[in-house]
């Protein structure tokens, strides 16, 4: 059974293996961090993770569907919580999934997290980090802002 975005899910019967969910998605050891994250050159999007969690299940093709969007321009890595618990102290994550958004190894954008990160959230953020503008307000015939009508 496929799902929307036409991705492969990273989950599998054995939680030893890990499975990316694109060629877009990395796998990130605890270990590898400064290298990976504190000093690359492009902007990076971590996305903590278990494994055990639905909704990170729910969120890994959302995940993989932007980290195409955005190949070549942002680096998208996972990192199990579980097995970097101390990473994910020293970076105050505390539930999963959490998604944090870093530039030149600072965080950039506000943290999505939660049960339900949509991919629009997702996709406005990764364009906060890369400075682009934020789209304008959608206005209905009285020109009051319709931004909370719309589907997220």
């Amino acid at each position: 059974m496929g799902n929307r975005f036409n991705v492969k899910l990273p989950w599998s019967e054995d939680p030893e293996r890990k499975e990316v969910p694109s060629t877009h998605v990395k796998e990130l050891a605890g270990k590898d961090y400064e290298a990976e994250v504190l000093k690359a050159e492009l902007p990076v999007v971590l996305d903590f993770y278990g494994l055990e969690s639905k909704a990170c299940q729910t969120l890994a093709p959302r995940f993989a569907a932007v980290a195409e969007k955005f190949a070549g321009k942002v680096r998208f890595l996972k990192i199990s919580q579980k097995a970097n618990l101390g990473l994910a102290e020293q970076l105050g994550v505390t539930a999963i999934p959490t998604l944090v958004f870093l530039r030149g190894g600072q965080e950039k954008a506000e943290r999505l997290s939660g049960d339900d990160i949509q991919r629009p959230a997702l996709k406005a953020r990764v364009e906060e980090l890369l400075g682009l503008p934020l789209p304008k307000p959608a206005t209905g015939p009285t020109g009051e802002d319709r931004r909370h009508d719309r589907d997220t």
